[in-house]
């Protein structure tokens, strides 16, 4: 279905077929000259910063409580207004935003793509057209590019690209290779330090420690780069997402009547927490950068209060092991010693199903067929037992309708869970994960915002419908590249000075091409990916 990559030296290098862009670019001037003195001051970037789920409502809001400095300074000084978006999936945002093209023509048009392997997280190597950092390295510019969505396998490009999985693997997650070491010492940093990214919550939240450690490692490689000579330096925060969905109903629980705050009083502050950690790194990269920068900050898309959708990660075997229905030898299920076993039930399942350890179906099994219908009936009332601290039940159980290979099956109950359960008169706190609830949401009318800020930028521009798709465009614009004739969207040349328009006029090409391949990339971390994706209510559970 998809052509293969080309390889060079046993690394991702994906070629543009880029038939007459180089004639184009030559007969509208080139791209203007680079300085060549060593010095970092003579040449400021452009800084783009991204910040997934970024909604003006709660901006506003803390900036009446006096929250978010650096932010608020830039849209003082600067320009701001809503970032209109038209898709409802952040990776088809971003790479819109990357790239100035519809996902159509793009080529990521989802979280994830079916393989034969099963659903696989949506990669650099899926897209079908040059993202802003080849297009600038094919006009002599060099780009820094961290953390963006869909950035591994991290391409070639004369700069250095972070890749969004980088705090997950070190397999092709930066280029070039000799920036690795710098990355690593990034990342171990990011690992035993704590900050306003996770909201203030321990690790019993596994996803919004996942995206703390994320952006930690960009904020400290942003640091690091900014004062550098890079024309231009994207970098991605994720964690304002994450905190937006999954606490929401803190952040405003007059929309959930008799919502638990099973967080605590700290529940109604994990998202502002969030915010301000990523307004702290925002002013950290600024303090980094030379002066003459022009910061360009979006988000893809806000968010609104919407129904709440919890479900609760849970261990059966431990559960089972509890009830003294399953042995293990090792990793392995003993058949000759246990009752009944989960089969194809992972943690994130809302069903779990179980099979009995019957004799002559598994090895060793010792459950006659006589014994199997008293077996189940015992299993099933056991499970009923289980209760949450509050009591309610954690099962309900189904003896009928089942798929070819279950015995029983146990549906998770939502209502009220906690991370402690009760059975046998005994409590266990190891059975519980993590209760996930989703309660923020996003569409495709949820729109983003955008704040304009440097010496070219026009100071309370008003420019007006700004939308995802006039991203790309503009930051080519200000790059003094041409814009492509192909885009759906258009650079907005009003949001800079006068000055500036009449130093740099608008020149186009009819296209900055396409990429010679494309094809679905698998990787050793492709699993966790899909959880996190499931456990942010993007995809269903199996």
């Amino acid at each position: 279905m998809f052509p293969g990559i080309m390889t060079r030296g046993g690394s991702m290098a994906r070629r543009l077929t880029l038939a007459g862009t180089a004639a184009a670019l030559a007969a509208c001037g080139g791209p203007e000259a680079r300085p060549t003195s060593g010095n970092p001051a003579a040449r400021p970037p452009l800084v783009v910063v991204g910040i997934d789920g970024a909604e003006w409502a709660v901006v506003r809001r803390l900036w009446g409580e006096g929250r978010l400095p650096h932010l608020e300074r830039l849209a003082e000084g600067g320009a701001s207004g809503v970032l209109e978006t038209a898709y409802g999936a952040s990776p088809v945002i971003w790479t819109t935003i990357a790239t100035g093209r519809t996902p159509e023509e793009h080529g990521i048009t989802d979280f994830v793509v079916n393989t034969e392997a099963g659903a696989v997280p949506v990669s650099s190597a899926l897209r079908r057209v040059p993202a802003l950092w080849s297009m600038a390295a094919r006009a002599g510019k060099r780009t820094a590019v961290l953390g963006w969505w869909a950035s591994w396998p991290a391409e070639e490009i004369d700069g250095v690209v972070v890749s969004d999985r980088v705090h997950l693997t070190s397999d092709r997650a930066v280029h070039p290779p000799a920036e690795w070491p710098e990355v690593e010492s990034a990342r171990a940093a990011a690992r035993n330090r704590h900050d306003g990214f996770a909201g203030g919550l321990s690790a019993s939240d596994p996803w919004m420690e996942d995206g703390a450690l994320r952006d930690r490692i960009m904020a400290s490689e942003a640091r690091r780069l900014a004062p550098k000579a890079f024309d231009l330096l994207l970098v991605y925060f994720r964690t304002v997402d994450i905190a937006s969905h999954r606490y929401w109903k803190y952040y405003e629980p007059q929309r959930y009547p008799g919502t638990l705050r099973r967080v605590g009083e700290r529940g109604a502050e994990v998202i502002p927490t969030v915010y301000e950690a990523t307004d702290r790194a925002l002013g950290e990269i600024l303090a980094a950068c030379p002066p003459g920068t022009n910061v360009l900050v979006v988000s893809d898309h806000g968010f609104v209060a919407g129904p709440e959708n919890p479900f609760v990660q849970l261990n059966t075997e431990r559960l089972l092991e509890h009830l003294g229905l399953l042995v293990r030898e090792g990793e392995a299920v003993d058949f000759a010693r246990s009752v009944a076993y989960p089969v194809d039930s992972p943690g994130h399942a809302r069903v779990k199903l179980l099979r009995l350890s019957r004799a002559g179906r598994e090895p060793g099994g010792r459950i006659t067929a006589d014994r199997a219908p008293r077996e189940i009936d015992r299993v099933a009332r056991l499970l009923e037992s289980v209760r949450y601290e509050g009591g309610g039940p954690v099962f309900r159980v189904r003896r009928k309708d089942l798929p070819p290979d279950a015995d029983l099956a146990a549906e998770v109950s939502l209502h009220e869970p906690t991370l402690t359960v009760r059975a046998g008169g005994r409590t266990y706190a190891d059975v519980v994960g993590y209760i996930n609830s989703i309660s923020g949401t996003h569409n495709d009318r949820t729109h983003g915002l955008w704040v304009a800020w440097g010496p070219d930028v026009a100071r309370g521009a008003a420019v007006e419908g700004m939308s995802v798709l006039d991203v790309a465009p503009t930051i080519l614009y200000a790059l003094g590249l041409p814009v492509a004739e192909d885009f759906a969207g258009k650079a907005r040349t009003e949001l800079f000075t006068e000055s500036f328009r009449s130093r740099r006029r608008l020149r186009t090409i009819p296209s900055w091409g396409t990429m010679a391949s494309w094809r679905a990339e698998t990787s050793a971390v492709d699993a966790k990916i899909v959880d996190e994706l499931r456990a942010l209510g993007y995809l269903s559970s199996p």
